[in-house]
């Protein structure tokens, strides 16, 4: 008999539809995906009709309030749903929601095991004011007790887990994935072409950097920008490509006003993106704060090396310095410039950084990040295997050598 599983998730996005697709389509499991809201501010996803069973709540919360903590999802309806599909197992996104809340009450009440996972980094967690730190930490700690398992996408998010009181026997590895077959076979598929590629955009720049995502203030493009200034004078054969859109992008050409080797593509959607991994040379994340970075794994598996800041949650599982990329310090202009200056030495240098990148992805697929989720639901209901094999008390083998940043 299948095991009834509800999954409690704010957005719909192109990165986890793969996973509850498969889920779906598991003999073990029938599954019920609910959204809290529908769509994300500042992501414009194109999206088709879902491969599996999904409902989308009704939130009353206001448009302007979405995204906020506590107050961006108010879905009372998540009680009758859950009520209603009568689950053996939830699987929680995330916390911070009236909703997620309400469903893990629901949970306590009825009594049903539920899985929290969240993308939560525990770099971001410096500097913020001790008295929310403390609210946070009798919350979480709360709630990590009543979990059945936790859910983590890498070793920050671990380490997260750990600091707010969870057993690492009870974290289970299921660690960010992308489609790597996809972005691999695409951005090879293109890159047969880049030349004619470079030659019609006008990227006339022999070593092409590349940024991808939202450009808001906490990604620091403007820093990018600025490196690229920094290194204008003795590296004019170098030039930028940002794809993405944003609040900041009006003030971000405004910073590259001057600068013609700076080039702003505009949002493109997920389908789109092998085309510009597949010209490009390197691929660069600046951000001062990001849980995890995706563009990172969509990258590597593509070929290309990564540069990243010491924040970004892949770089500390996915990054080798020197190896297959570089960590720089956040929020330092001089710094990047400098790592793209190493990293752009020569077209074989890239080359073999990006081969390097690109064997590194490849153990963090699908199947792995599903074989975690398959794991933490055994616990649930009782399986006799537990722990299995990507549980934290086994180890985990080193990628190369860490930056010393961290």
């Amino acid at each position: 008999m299948k095991r009834r599983v509800a999954i409690l998730v704010g957005v719909p996005t192109p990165y986890r539809e793969p996973i509850f697709e498969r889920l779906a389509a598991s003999d073990q499991y029938e599954t019920l995906v609910l959204y809290s809201r529908d769509r994300q501010p500042g992501q414009n996803w194109s999206l088709g009709n879902h491969a599996y069973p999904a409902l989308c709540l009704k939130n009353y919360a206001p448009r302007s309030w979405h995204g906020r903590f506590a107050i961006g999802a108010i879905n009372p309806g998540v009680l009758h749903a859950l009520g209603r599909f009568r689950p053996d197992a939830i699987i929680v996104y995330g916390y911070n929601s009236l909703t997620n809340l309400m469903a893990m009450l629901w949970a306590t009440l009825h009594p049903t095991p539920f899985l929290l996972r969240s993308d939560s980094n525990i770099l971001d967690e410096q500097g913020k004011a001790w008295p929310r730190l403390a609210v946070k930490k009798i919350l979480l700690k709360c709630l990590i007790k009543k979990a059945s398992a936790i859910l983590a996408v890498g070793t920050l998010n671990q380490a997260y887990w750990c600091r707010y009181g969870a057993a690492p026997e009870n974290i289970v590895r299921a660690y960010y994935a992308v489609d790597n077959h996809f972005f691999q076979t695409g951005a090879d598929q293109h890159r047969v072409d880049r030349q004619r590629i470079r030659h019609e955009a006008r990227w006339s720049e022999r070593f092409l950097l590349l940024y991808v995502g939202r450009l808001v203030v906490e990604k620091r493009v403007d820093v990018l920008i600025e490196s690229m200034r920094v290194l204008s004078a003795r590296r004019p054969d170098i030039g930028l490509l940002v794809v993405g859109d944003g609040p900041t992008r009006r003030p971000l050409e405004g910073l590259a006003r001057e600068m013609p080797h700076v080039h702003f593509e505009g949002f493109r959607d997920q389908p789109y993106l092998p085309k510009y991994y597949g010209s490009a040379d390197l691929l660069v994340l600046p951000s001062q704060c990001e849980q995890w970075g995706l563009v990172v794994n969509e990258a590597m598996a593509s070929g290309l090396p990564v540069i990243a800041t010491r924040k970004v949650g892949a770089a500390r599982d996915l990054i080798s310095n020197g190896e297959n990329g570089y960590i720089v310090r956040e929020n330092d202009p001089v710094a990047l410039a400098s790592a793209i200056d190493r990293a752009c030495q020569s077209e074989q240098h890239l080359r073999m950084l990006g081969d390097r990148a690109q064997q590194t992805v490849q153990s963090w697929n699908y199947e792995s990040t599903l074989a975690g989720f398959h794991e933490a639901l055994s616990r649930c209901f009782g399986a006799t295997n537990s722990p299995a094999k990507n549980s934290l008390d086994e180890p985990r083998p080193e990628l190369g050598e860490r930056s010393r940043l961290f």
